[in-house]
């Protein structure tokens, strides 16, 4: 793990990390980022060890969403138009 990237990573994050895109959820420990479009990274792994300014277009490639919304999602009961 880079300690500096994971740092700057983890702001990044938490400035994404605001509530729930779907149902409004705002509390941190529930969100989630589910990607819309061409995943490269996974974000909670990638958070450890990627370059900033690659995490930051990981991240721009996602909507954040909470836990029982993401599993919605993957389950089909929410659609999310493809960007």
């Amino acid at each position: 793990m880079n300690k500096k990237f994971y740092k700057l990573n983890k702001e990044l994050e938490n400035k994404r990390k605001q509530k729930c895109t779907i149902c409004g959820e705002d509390a941190k420990c529930c969100l989630q980022f589910h990607h819309i479009k061409d995943k490269k990274y996974n974000i909670s792994q990638a958070v450890r060890y990627l370059n900033p300014e690659l995490f930051k277009l990981e991240l721009d490639k996602c909507i954040c969403v909470c836990m029982n919304c993401h599993a919605k999602i993957h389950d089909r009961r929410i659609n999310i138009p493809a960007s």
